[in-house]
């Protein structure tokens, strides 16, 4: 049996890292012949000060005004549709978005995987807003998807034990790379063969992830799919 220090936690599974805190688990000393008897504790509950928050509240609330206004002020002057505005919407959200992956508690790959992919998303959607968008669906996209899988796939290297943490993200990047196919597919874009690398890079990745991922990968892989 092993357990987490830091949660007070039993486990009876193969796992090595704690689904609380993702420690590494310890071999639990037994103490006594019945493991069923053995305390089980759950980390504490504290509260969050919110007198700390309330930088990214007034943040938050000066950039939902000035998304009223503008979306007020481009309605008012042009009422058949939604024109500059859209452009001031974008970076608000974006920078909504960074402050409140960034402040959350989670690991630093997690933060830098969250940015790539927002950045992703901020210059796509940047791009459709014009007419002239198949740069952005053409190139920027399924490079962006490779740089994000080259990303998650270097980590991994030289440790087993490392697959347990980014398995996840390597799977839902190449799940994401169907996204320029179905694009090419529709014909909304023009040059195919970026498409074709993405797909082929996130098809070779996942077999990697099917042949070399250890038990514990695939047991948190379907964990936090549900499955």
């Amino acid at each position: 049996m092993k357990y987490c220090k830091t949660c007070g936690l039993h486990y009876r599974t193969p796992l090595s890292h704690c689904l609380f805190c993702n420690n590494s688990l310890e071999e639990a000393a037994s103490k006594t012949s019945n493991p069923d008897s053995l305390p089980f504790a759950y980390p504490s509950i504290t509260k969050k000060d919110r007198r700390r928050n309330g930088f990214p509240t007034l943040f938050y609330f000066l950039l939902t005004a000035a998304v009223l206004c503008c979306v007020v002020i481009d309605l008012y002057s042009a009422p058949s549709s939604i024109t500059w505005s859209a452009y001031v919407i974008l970076p608000c959200l974006f920078t909504a978005l960074l402050i409140h992956t960034f402040r959350k508690s989670n690991g630093f790959f997690h933060k830098v995987y969250c940015f790539g992919f927002y950045t992703l998303l901020f210059l796509v959607a940047l791009a459709l807003l014009g007419t002239n968008y198949h740069w952005a669906l053409d190139y920027i996209l399924p490079f962006g998807l490779i740089l994000l899988n080259l990303l998650a796939t270097s980590c991994i290297l030289g440790s087993k034990k490392r697959l347990y943490q980014y398995s996840i993200y390597i799977f839902s990047t190449c799940i994401l790379a169907i996204i320029p196919l179905i694009l090419a597919i529709i014909s909304l874009t023009t040059v195919h063969w970026p498409t074709l690398v993405c797909c082929l890079y996130s098809g070779v990745t996942l077999l990697g992830l099917f042949f070399f991922s250890t038990h514990e990968a695939r047991e948190e892989l379907h964990r936090r799919l549900h499955c």
